[in-house]
């Protein structure tokens, strides 16, 4: 039950991280805070967290259904 709650969380968060990425593209100019956290959440090996971490919660999901 828990993890339902935190998956909608997580959702939301990721949501918000997206239309954050989208606003910030849209910018003419980066001001270094907005540049630094665009450059971490693009970066390839935070990609790659992400994409392991939703196989995990899919596979978890479809072991559990």
């Amino acid at each position: 039950m828990a993890y339902g709650h935190a998956e909608r969380n997580l959702a939301l968060i990721r949501q918000l991280e997206a239309e954050t990425r989208k606003l910030l593209g849209s910018l003419d100019q980066l001001d270094p805070e907005q540049s630094a956290w665009l450059q971490e959440v693009i970066s390839p090996g935070r990609r790659a967290v992400h994409q392991d971490r939703l196989e995990t919660a899919t596979a978890s999901r479809r072991s559990s259904s």
